[in-house]
């Protein structure tokens, strides 16, 4: 097991340590995915969200390159639940898009029914559509 900059945290949390040799290059590493919540002296706080990785993804990285670097420069084993979060959250990209119709307005459009579906039938959505 290496002995990386990177805490890797079961809640998405992420302890990255300063003074780490390699911490400059694990903060370039994770700064496409990880938001910045606190920067105190000695250990940074990040943490991972829908949001952040989403934004990943539509720069053009994909849940591989967000699972390999958790894994290259933690310093413990990462929860395996939390690589697979990563993974299903990112994939969720681009499978609904608002699309322009010249009669209708924006139009919502997904590639597979189950997932118009369920976005339709949720409450949270119901008074948007």
């Amino acid at each position: 097991m290496p002995d990386g900059p990177l805490i890797v945290q079961s809640d998405k949390t992420l302890l990255l340590e300063v003074d780490h040799d390699q911490a400059a290059a694990c903060r370039r590493a994770i700064a496409p995915f990880a938001e910045l919540e606190r920067a105190p002296e000695h250990v940074h706080t990040y943490r991972l969200t829908a949001l952040g990785l989403w934004n990943a993804r539509a720069a053009g990285h994909d849940a591989e390159q967000v699972v390999d670097t958790l894994l290259e420069y933690s310093r413990y084993p990462v929860p395996h639940a939390l690589l697979v979060d990563v993974a299903e959250t990112m994939s969720r990209y681009g499978r609904l898009q608002l699309v322009q119709h010249p009669v209708h307005g924006l139009v919502l459009h997904a590639l597979d029914p189950a997932v118009l579906a369920e976005v339709t039938r949720s409450k949270r959505t119901a008074g948007l559509l």
